[in-house]
């Protein structure tokens, strides 16, 4: 076979394979497909996984020798209203959410746990292009909060504090890109950098009885179907303590 034959059919080849890859989903992009609303989506997205963290946090104002540390998510948006206005002049939101905390001890402080706290948020949209195939905007959390309810065995107060409105700055973006040939639904590509305060009591006689404390984070990543190079999520001491040193 003649190479310039050779080389025709390469190129051909080429362009099938580029063409077929051009209309195969990826699947960063099926994370979560959310319906359509009126050419657009709900915001914050309908994702059950919601905003997961991606930094690990110490728990402070505990003893020497005691370490914890934990992660966070805010799970499930649901109860969305939302509406014309807000501080970005496109539609702003009132939702319901649950924020996860697991807080893990280290060596000699066995302790593993995990709370599901329901928190009420506020946040705010910029305007979205009607009819776009692809929407991409602005987003800023103004207002999360959730604590504990009374009776805790471990925690006399542990409550959590989000949000502009609070004067601690959370930012984010969200993309929404046509999903399916139909376009009945959108693929969700959504963050908040989360400023946040955890303010806590411990109780007496239980793992933390003594010691209290009110920390503040800055800018934590919680992502939404969101890669970040430097992400990462752990769930044990032992990919932790390599963190806490």
């Amino acid at each position: 076979m003649r190479m310039d034959t050779l080389a025709r059919l390469f190129s051909i080849v080429a362009i099938v394979l580029a063409s077929f890859a051009s209309h195969v989903p990826s699947a960063h992009a099926q994370c979560c497909v959310v319906p359509d609303i009126n050419d657009t989506a709900q915001v914050p997205p309908p994702c059950a996984g919601g905003y997961q963290d991606s930094k690990v946090i110490p728990l402070n104002g505990l003893p020497p020798g005691t370490p914890v540390l934990g992660t966070l998510s805010v799970i499930n948006p649901h109860n969305v209203v939302e509406g014309p206005g807000g501080g970005l002049g496109g539609t702003t939101q009132a939702w319901d959410a649950v924020l996860v905390l697991h807080l893990v001890g280290g060596p000699g402080f066995p302790y593993d746990r995990t709370f599901n706290i329901p928190v009420q948020c506020t946040s705010d949209a910029a305007p979205r292009v009607p009819f776009s195939p692809s929407q991409s905007f602005d987003m800023n959390l103004t207002h999360l909060q959730g604590q504990l309810p009374p009776g805790d065995p471990d925690f006399d107060l542990l409550r959590i504090t989000a949000g502009s409105g609070f004067g601690m700055p959370s930012p984010g973006h969200t993309t929404l890109t046509v999903w399916g040939e139909a376009a009945g639904g959108w693929s969700v590509d959504s963050f908040f950098d989360i400023t946040y305060r955890i303010d806590w009591i411990g109780h007496p006689g239980g793992p933390f009885g003594g010691s209290s404390n009110s920390q503040t984070e800055s800018t934590q990543p919680f992502d939404m179907c969101h890669s970040r190079p430097t992400g990462t999520r752990t769930s044990s001491w032992g990919s932790l303590k390599t963190l806490y040193r």
